[in-house]
């Protein structure tokens, strides 16, 4: 199924990452996130992101497979972004680890506290192939001022 295809390549990411950095105690900025990817205890996990600070507008992509469109919730302030994202169907791991002997997730989550201060009434998103692409414009800082 096209599906499990696209959620083995999100796994093979994380591995891929986690062996790039295993034992050489390097510092590494997107990287670190997704090593530190994990999955909480009410079923969901952390999706793979990147955030990019612009001029006039911050954007972040997060990859979302087996989700659709209309299983995506964005919440924005001033100073975050949270994503979470209802998988089609869930994924589940048997004998994960020593202890565990079963994981269910069924949904993605995340809030990123962001570097500047957005206007949450401007922010715009696309969806198209499991990619979720969030454009949240700056506040403006500059204002012309007129003189009398």
């Amino acid at each position: 199924m096209i599906q499990d295809f696209e959620f083995r390549i999100y796994i093979d990411k994380i591995n891929k990452i986690n062996m790039v950095g295993r034992g050489k105690g390097i510092e590494m900025g997107i990287e670190r996130r997704i090593i530190r990817t994990t999955w909480r205890y009410d079923g969901c996990l952390e999706p793979l992101y990147e955030m990019e600070d612009k001029e006039d507008e911050i954007s972040v992509t997060f990859d979302l497979p087996r989700v659709r469109k209309e299983n995506v919730e964005i919440n924005t302030t001033e100073n975050t972004v949270e994503v979470i994202a209802r998988m089609s169907d869930a994924v589940c791991w048997e004998r994960w680890g020593g202890i565990q002997k079963r994981l269910t997730f069924q949904a993605f989550r995340k809030q990123i506290r962001l570097p500047e201060p957005i206007d949450p009434e401007r922010t715009s998103a696309s969806f198209k192939n499991g990619v979720l692409r969030i454009n949240l414009p700056k506040v403006r800082r500059k204002v012309m001022i007129n003189i009398e």
